[in-house]
């Protein structure tokens, strides 16, 4: 690990940092809570963000991992745009015929974060932890024991994917008064391949890549979002 590389991580960590701290002030009213000062949650994100930068930096020459160099191609473009497009049929699926209600209690939560914020936050600041730091971290302790790479970085690539849907359902649960079993398998499923395809875009082109994905994930979320409430107005929550 060179300072150059801390560097560079720093900044492209802090961006999505400083939006969720700035985004969360509305998000913590809506609980009813009271709202933490700007420093401690500044100070919340860090040590949760950076530890796992640190990790990845250490070991994500172990798996011959690429960092800073942008690849895109074809294939992981429409792979991106294939997640996200699964993701909105599901659940404007769901929606429609299942969990209105349930859905529309997280549409309305999911609207107060910014684009921005899912953007650099769940796009960035997530890929980093999940991807970089965790991903970097299990295939260096996968090759201690398993001689062949390709399945150290299968085992290591479904393990996080595991812990990045575990990772969401606090936040579910805190945020939604209604969380059925057909709502926790599909945000579940949607997470273990948004996971597992970020992972092996990590895998193949590099974190800039999985990174990619990530942010069209939701953007393409996003559009949808803006095209069902110029059609049918405001939410009725």
């Amino acid at each position: 690990m060179s300072f150059y590389e801390l560097f560079l991580i720093t900044i492209i960590l802090l961006p999505g940092i400083l939006l969720m701290v700035f985004n969360e002030k509305d998000l913590y009213k809506d609980l009813s809570q009271e709202v933490p000062s700007f420093a401690l949650r500044l100070v919340n994100h860090v040590i949760l963000s950076f530890p796992f930068a640190i990790l990845g930096l250490f070991f994500y020459k172990h798996g011959d991992f690429n960092l800073f160099s942008l690849n895109i191609d074809k294939i992981s473009i429409l792979l991106s745009l294939l997640v996200a497009l699964i993701n909105v049929a599901a659940y404007y699926y769901l929606k429609k015929n299942d969990l209105k209600e349930a859905f529309l209690e997280g549409d309305k939560t999911r609207k107060k974060i910014w684009i921005l914020t899912r953007c650099f936050y769940g796009g960035v600041v997530e890929e980093i932890i999940f991807r970089f730091g965790m991903i970097s971290f299990f295939v260096w302790v996968g090759n201690l024991f398993i001689a062949q790479s390709t399945v150290s970085f299968w085992v290591a690539n479904v393990l996080a994917s595991i812990l990045f849907a575990i990772a969401h359902l606090p936040g579910i649960y805190q945020k939604q008064k209604t969380v059925t079993k057909t709502m926790l398998l599909y945000i579940n499923s949607i997470n273990l391949l948004v996971g597992i395809t970020c992972g092996w875009l990590y895998w193949q082109y590099g974190l800039l890549t999985a990174i990619m994905c990530h942010m069209l994930f939701h953007l393409v979320w996003y559009v949808f979002e803006k095209f069902e409430y110029q059609f049918n107005g405001k939410l009725e929550v």
